[in-house]
């Protein structure tokens, strides 16, 4: 699991099937003090819990693809959960 911050929102006019109804963004990876930590990504937030401005926990590979109930869909990374605060 990773740190991120929602940046931005991916928009798209045409989606493959497993991909409808999921939001896609923009994550700008952070370290533990929020400090930008490499380049940013598109995640895919399948329960749309996240929103622009948002801190949040991501996945990658293939825990990515297992954050899908029924399909496997061509993602990445996927948003799994916000950060109330770091400590």
């Amino acid at each position: 699991m990773r740190l991120g911050k929602v940046i931005g929102r991916v928009w798209s006019e045409h989606k493959i099937e497993s991909l409808k109804s999921c939001a896609l963004y923009l994550v700008q990876p952070v370290d533990s003090g929020s400090a930008p930590a490499g380049r940013p990504l598109v995640a895919a937030d399948p329960q749309r819990i996240a929103g622009p401005g948002d801190s949040v926990v991501y996945v990658t590979n293939t825990d990515a693809v297992q954050t899908f109930d029924s399909v496997d869909p061509p993602v990445n990374a996927c948003i799994v959960e916000l950060v109330d605060s770091i400590e």
